[in-house]
């Protein structure tokens, strides 16, 4: 069973492209059975695949001496397999206390807060079967569509989730026969949270009417993932096609819309709706039906909706708008940030300064440019595409596979030469040919400047 979920793991890695060789991979290392896991079998892959291994611990400041506890068995155990460490404290019961989140939610977002900020190619999670099929049960019993049916995505932006592939039992049996010690979380055992509730209770009765049943959701998961990914893209294309976007309002071509499968055009109502309020929570079935109500009545019906949102249909035109939209009278265009400019000879540019510029901040090959004026800031426009490592892909697939939220998609602004993506600073990103290199003689300074 070792070899075999050794096995799993390497071709789970290749299938869904998590790892290229020579890239920096860094594990986030709890200590307990998971993560252990994932740390040594990341540890003997790389030697073979060619990439580098470091980790992460973060002590949460939850569990007093335990918590201090686990967090020098992980770097004891960095120790002997010579992997590079970062610890990384924090309280989260006072920032639970602060925000009013709670610990559970408090610990989790601190926990990624640390991992967006470390350095690396990829952050690997030891996410597994069991968790997934956690994670499907939890979000069908709160309520959720497909998006929320798919769980946990196995690559999502740098983080990656190679663990995916094996159940709990998989993951203790490695560590077993590899003499791997392991720490226990005793707040793993409070039914008082819903998730361990699902774990302890709800799952092991599932496995006793199918002994797969773990395996069986997650098998589920993986096919609804891809069917919402395409979805997502023909949903981007049907709503491109017939609705159009003035501020805070959504204008959807009724003609077009009743051309749609009832599927996409209850997804397009969505998407709409989701812009117009600036959120995807508690908008459900019954408001798109709804708006499909209105569509199909007589021009001028019209119906309030959540969040204050107003559907109403003008001839061939279904206007999704926030409240008070329809009596507004300004049509002063909402301020776009503008672009401050420096061109700098490359000897006074370290390198650091480069890698660590802010989010508002981008340095690149001015030759590549030539002339400031060329260069526009503004929203995404059908055709664009940004330049990657041996050619360059659509923006929207990018966006897609970032897993920017549809509603935000339209809404980020863009750095562009024509057609051709420069910098997308909500994502960070920059096209690969404007990069600064070795051969570059001078840079530009790109700054977003606000107000």
């Amino acid at each position: 069973m070792v070899t075999e979920a050794r096995q799993k793991v390497k071709e789970y890695l290749q299938l869904n492209h998590m790892i290229c060789e020579g890239e920096h991979v860094c594990v986030a290392v709890s200590g307990g059975a998971d993560s252990m896991c994932l740390l040594f079998l990341m540890k003997e892959l790389s030697e073979e695949t060619g990439f580098t291994v470091s980790a992460v611990h973060v002590e949460h400041g939850i569990r007093g001496e335990a918590s201090l506890s686990d967090m020098e068995y992980v770097r004891e155990q960095c120790v002997i397999l010579n992997i590079p460490l970062d610890i990384c404290r924090t309280d989260a019961v006072t920032i639970a206390a602060r925000t009013g989140a709670t610990l559970e939610e408090a610990a989790r977002n601190e926990r990624y807060r640390i991992f967006d900020e470390i350095q690396g190619d990829k952050i690997a999670l030891a996410h597994h079967m069991n968790d997934q099929a956690e994670t499907v049960l939890f979000n069908l019993i709160r309520g959720t569509g497909i998006r929320g049916l798919r769980g946990i995505t196995p690559v999502r932006g740098r983080y990656i989730r190679p663990l995916l592939c094996l159940n709990r039992q998989e993951i203790e049996a490695y560590c077993h026969a590899n003499g791997i010690c392991y720490r226990h979380d005793a707040t793993n055992n409070d039914t008082g949270l819903s998730r361990n509730r699902i774990r302890l209770n709800v799952i092991p009765e599932l496995e006793i009417i199918n002994d797969s049943a773990v395996e069986h959701i997650c098998d589920s998961a993986a096919q609804l993932s891809e069917a919402e990914t395409l979805l997502e893209a023909l949903t981007d294309e049907a709503a491109e096609d017939c609705t159009e976007y003035d501020r805070d309002m959504a204008v959807i071509d009724i003609n077009k819309l009743e051309g749609l499968h009832p599927a996409l055009a209850s997804r397009v109502i969505k998407k709409a709706l989701v812009y117009v309020s600036g959120r995807a929570k508690d908008i459900g079935r019954k408001h798109i039906n709804a708006a499909l109500l209105v569509a199909r009545g007589q021009s001028g019906r019209q119906a309030a909706l959540i969040y204050g949102i107003k559907v109403r249909k003008e001839f061939r035109k279904l206007l999704i708008a926030g409240s008070g939209y329809y009596e507004r009278t300004d049509t002063v265009p909402v301020d776009m940030p503008r672009l401050g400019f420096d061109i700098l000879n490359r000897r006074k540019v370290s390198d650091e300064d480069i890698l660590n510029c802010n989010g508002y901040t981008k340095y690149i090959d001015y030759a590549k440019i030539k002339d400031t004026a060329n260069l526009a800031i503004r929203h995404r426009q059908p055709g664009d595409r940004i330049s990657i490592r041996g050619g360059s892909k659509k923006l929207k697939d990018l966006l897609i596979e970032e897993q920017l939220p549809i509603e935000k998609r339209d809404r980020i602004f863009v750095i562009a030469l024509g057609s051709d993506i420069v910098w997308v600073p909500e994502l960070g990103r920059l096209g690969e040919r404007y990069k600064v290199t070795e051969e570059t003689d001078k840079i530009l300074r790109m700054e977003i400047i606000h107000g």
